[in-house]
């Protein structure tokens, strides 16, 4: 006699069968949709698609409810059906290799790797694992949407860019535990110090010319910003150098040292930690970014008060050149001023007392207030986090106010420079007082 009960075994797997369906689906939509724009002349009902992946996808899911004991059925039936369902996979795969190679004419491995991996989706299914599978589904699904925008932005970059990347990597995961296997130091100078100072700059340089290279140069405010992320002082000169002027100066000067002090923070936010017990930290941290989002905002004031512009026709020349932070000579030199730096701290500490590194903390400031910052940090428990911290405002004030001595070695033009001083004076001295209120109050 014939049973139509249902029980909730059976509403399970029906609503796996339609899950996996719909993630099979949704990843044969996408390579259909690809086989249109490439094939010619093929009737668009002879590409693989929703249906064919997604019938993939619930073959893979049977097969896994099959082996997980959801389908009771004999060990010789179970065994027929598997067997079957592998032959019949092989045999579905070299079609599909023969359909594309030789009918569609379409080179290439990765509709292949998709469509086996879609029965691996359908599988894991079948077996439960509906979150895995999910995410497998949407994680190759993004794979695929994102690679003509990650094919075009990598055509933009040059073999040496792209070399310079597997540089900082080597860097970072392989030499990395090596310098953390030691715990080496000379007079205070602490090796992973200097690493975390050496591995940082390069870091944050590298991914910010990075992106400075796939936005391109469609607009200044944007490469003003990168380019200050980059290295602010050459960004100024380089703006200065295409003969920028005007409110346009102004706001351009005002996104450049918002870069510079957005990549500051970040920079002596992450390298403090090693540097600073949880306490300090916090303290240290309250410190940095209330001084930074006081310049952030003095710096968005002197940009909108610069007002309006009208605007002029784009002159193809107009280009920032700027070099990749990544070479070994430029970072070696921030190494060698790291260590200058920190010589110079110690022996105004030793010396002259914690109230004489506010001076060597200006000083330092107008080379690097990275640097500076950095070097302060590694006096650690010998200076209070309240001294740390203000003279290390202090330096990222001095770093504001260089901008006005490299103008003035690039240009003569007395707007220009007035248009710099309007953009970095405010906001340099206001992290000066700033330090000031922080040590006496």
């Amino acid at each position: 006699m014939l049973s139509f009960s249902i029980n909730s075994s059976d509403v399970d797997m029906l609503a796996t069968l339609i899950i996996s369906f719909l993630e099979g689906g949704l990843l044969g939509l996408e390579r259909y949709k690809v086989g249109m724009e490439k094939q010619d002349k093929i009737e668009s009902e002879e590409l693989p698609g929703v249906r064919t992946y997604g019938l993939m996808s619930i073959l893979g899911t049977i097969l896994a409810l099959l082996n997980s004991d959801k389908i009771s059925v004999s060990p010789f039936a179970n065994e027929v059906l598997t067997v079957s369902g592998a032959i019949f996979v092989t045999i579905l795969m070299v079609s599909y290799i023969y359909f594309r190679l030789y009918r569609l004419k379409i080179a290439g491995l990765t509709s292949y790797f998709v469509f086996f991996l879609t029965f691996i989706i359908g599988f894991l299914t079948g077996y439960g694992y509906y979150i895995l599978s999910m995410s497998l589904t949407f994680l190759i699904a993004g794979i695929l949407a994102f690679k003509r925008a990650i094919t075009a932005s990598l055509e933009k970059l040059s073999y040496d860019e792209l070399t310079a990347g597997l540089e900082l990597g080597m860097i970072i995961f392989i030499l990395g535990p090596f310098v953390y296997a030691t715990n080496y130091e000379i007079y205070g100078l602490n090796l992973q110090g200097v690493y975390i100072f050496f591995t940082l700059i390069l870091a944050i340089s590298y991914i910010s010319y990075m992106a400075y290279k796939l936005k391109g140069e469609k607009s200044l405010l944007a490469v003003s910003l990168l380019g200050g992320l980059i290295n602010s002082e050459a960004t100024l000169m380089n703006i200065l150098k295409i003969g920028v002027k005007g409110k346009k100066l102004a706001k351009l000067s005002s996104i450049n040292n918002s870069g510079m002090v957005i990549r500051t923070a970040l920079t002596v936010l992450i390298g403090a930690y090693p540097f600073l017990i949880s306490d300090g930290y916090e303290i240290f941290a309250r410190y940095i970014i209330s001084g930074v989002l006081l310049s952030i905002m003095i710096l968005y004031l002197t940009y909108t008060l610069s007002g309006r512009e009208k605007k002029a026709e784009e002159n193809g020349e107009k280009v920032l050149y700027l070099a990749s932070p990544l070479e070994v000579k430029i970072a070696t030199r921030g190494v060698i001023l790291y260590i200058l730096i920190f010589v110079l701290v110690k022996v105004s500490n030793y010396y002259l007392g914690s109230y004489a590194l506010f001076i060597t903390s200006f000083i330092g400031g107008f080379a690097s207030s990275i640097a500076t910052v950095l070097s302060l940090l590694s006096l650690g428990s010998t200076v209070s986090i309240k001294i740390i911290s203000s003279a290390s405002l202090l330096s990222m004030g001095a770093a504001m106010l260089n901008k006005i001595i490299y103008a003035k070695i690039t240009t003569d033009d007395k707007d220009a420079l007035k248009e710099v001083l309007v953009s970095s004076i405010p906001s340099g001295i206001a992290l000066i007082i700033l330090s000031l209120i922080f040590i006496y109050f």
